[in-house]
């Protein structure tokens, strides 16, 4: 009897033990089902500190890229008909202004004019005579008149050959370099043929383009640093010479600086250069913190807040203001901007501000 007490006790302790080993497992897999569902909402966002695109005023120096031009550049057009039978330049030869470069075969209008001016003389001297003539009523009125008309007549024609003769004289409208010649000796030239370009770079011309912000600092006149990148030890003097009143379609102003050509140094129209300009004003310019680029500030790349969500832009920077980069494109003021917590986003996840 008693060894079945004791067997019935033994059970009834396994069995205690037992039950105490399942309760304190089922509340080990709550535990451990509770912190996944923690872990798993935590995965769920990734926390962020924000910063807003915004305006900031600097006054400070700016520069900006731009492109060479000719401060005079003309194409030289044909007006009349014919063969080239004299041609007086070559690419790259200088010329003044109203020297003949070409000459177009002109025997027929010479022999035109010269046939014309002897007829004028004799009906000039004919007309003398119906005068004198009719004052003693030799001739009628009407009579003289047609002499007068004919001469008046002779004298238009002669007006015209001279201009026909004088066209075939192709002369230089300015002075510069010839480039692009497109004739040579032979050639056949028929009215608005290009003959070819005359170029002067004896002054010359930097073309930049400035954001709205910027141009307002510039004025007409105003001294500018120029340097091209063929020569960057050098600088040279410029100044302001036309700011267009109308943005281009990427709303920036195009802004033609002017200066001598060195003859030390020459610059060549097309070449790219650098003005730095003094800004006289406060410069405006919308900027974030150099920390909110997700890598280097040069690939242009910020996280921007959608929602509850991270969006990738690429964006266009310009200088850098201590701390701030100037957004030249790709971001609006009042955007938001991820500054902390990129490490662990990618394009489209979710996210939590964090106050």
């Amino acid at each position: 009897m008693k060894k079945i007490l004791k067997i019935i006790a033994a059970v009834v302790v396994v069995a205690a033990i037992a039950y105490g080993i399942s309760l304190q497992l089922s509340k080990n897999k709550e535990t451990m089902t509770e912190e996944i569902g923690l872990a798993r909402t935590r995965n769920a966002f990734v926390p962020v500190r924000v910063a807003e695109a915004g305006k900031t005023s600097f006054k400070k120096d700016f520069a900006v890229n731009g492109t060479f031009q000719p401060s005079k550049e003309v194409t030289l057009i044909s007006d009349v008909n014919g063969r080239i039978t004299s041609l007086k330049f070559d690419d790259g030869t200088y010329v003044n202004a109203g020297s003949v470069l070409l000459t177009v075969d002109n025997e027929l209008i010479r022999n035109e004019l010269e046939l014309t001016e002897i007829n004028l003389g004799k009906a000039e001297k004919d007309l003398q005579r119906l005068g004198n003539l009719l004052k003693e009523s030799g001739v009628t009125e009407m009579q003289y008149e047609e002499a007068k008309l004919g001469v008046d007549n002779l004298k238009v024609k002669l007006k015209s050959l001279k201009k026909q003769l004088n066209d075939t004289y192709i002369k230089a409208p300015i002075s510069g370099t010839i480039a692009n010649s497109r004739v040579e000796t032979g050639t056949y030239l028929a009215p608005g043929s290009p003959v070819a370009n005359i170029v002067n770079v004896s002054t010359i011309y930097l073309n930049v383009y400035l954001t709205e912000e910027q141009v307002i600092a510039v004025s007409k006149g105003q001294q500018v640093e120029v340097s091209a990148d063929v020569y960057p030890e050098r600088k040279y003097n410029g100044k302001v010479h036309y700011i267009n009143i109308k943005a281009d379609d990427t709303k920036r102003f195009m802004v033609e600086i002017e200066l001598n050509n060195p003859s030390g140094s020459p610059l060549k129209a097309g070449m790219n250069g650098k003005a730095r300009f003094v800004a006289k004003e406060k410069v405006a310019a919308l900027t974030i913190p150099r920390e909110a680029f997700a890598g280097s500030v040069r690939d242009g790349q910020v996280f921007v807040v959608k929602g509850d969500k991270a969006e990738l832009r690429k964006v266009e920077t310009g200088d850098t203001f201590e701390n701030q980069v100037e957004i030249i494109a790709g971001l609006s003021e009042g955007e938001q901007v991820v500054l902390t917590g990129q490490v662990n986003l990618t394009d489209g996840a979710t996210i939590k501000i964090l106050q």
